[in-house]
């Protein structure tokens, strides 16, 4: 039986699955499996009875996800479960409980979740700072260079002057 749960939305979000045993006060021991899309699970219930010829009989449960390449990704994730039926001669009943449940935790708070984050700077703060230091350098050197060449204009034109200051004094 496939499993999956899926979202539209692609950045910043994350997946993760579980898959084990719970006691149940109703159903005694049964199997469950929650696969979680950000703050969205997918939970469902596999009791270990079946009704099997009008009879109560036992059954079990089991994770696929090794043997069947099961696709997960941080914006969906899907699951295979095999439930393994007695022989049966006309009918047999099973009753897996799905329901879809808005989480308190995200997934990303599990250890074994999958994650895609995009940042919209994309700068670390160490690169973020060599660019601020090297673009205030890039101006203090382009602010110097221009002081010089105004001083190197302003002693030219001193010099001109006093040139012409000289060959006035000599013709008189």
């Amino acid at each position: 039986m496939p499993a999956s749960l899926s979202s539209s939305k692609t950045d910043d979000i994350c997946s993760d699955k579980q898959f084990g045993e719970k006691t149940d006060e109703f159903y005694d021991i049964s199997n469950y499996l929650k696969i979680k899309v950000d703050d969205h699970s997918l939970y469902g219930r596999f009791i270990k009875r079946a009704i099997v010829d009008f009879l109560v009989k036992t059954k079990s449960n089991e994770l696929l996800d090794s043997s069947i390449n099961s696709i997960s990704s941080s914006s969906s994730s899907q699951s295979f479960i095999g439930i393994i039926l007695p022989n049966y001669a006309n009918s047999i009943i099973i009753d897996p409980d799905f329901s879809v449940l808005i989480d308190s935790k995200s997934a990303s708070s599990s250890d074994n979740s999958i994650c895609t984050t995009i940042n919209d700077s994309k700068l670390t703060k160490a690169q973020l700072a060599g660019i601020i230091v090297g673009s205030v350098c890039f101006a203090l050197v382009i602010i110097i260079s221009i002081i010089y060449l105004i001083k190197k204009e302003e002693s030219k034109n001193l010099l001109k002057e006093n040139e012409f200051k000289i060959k006035t004094c000599k013709l008189i």
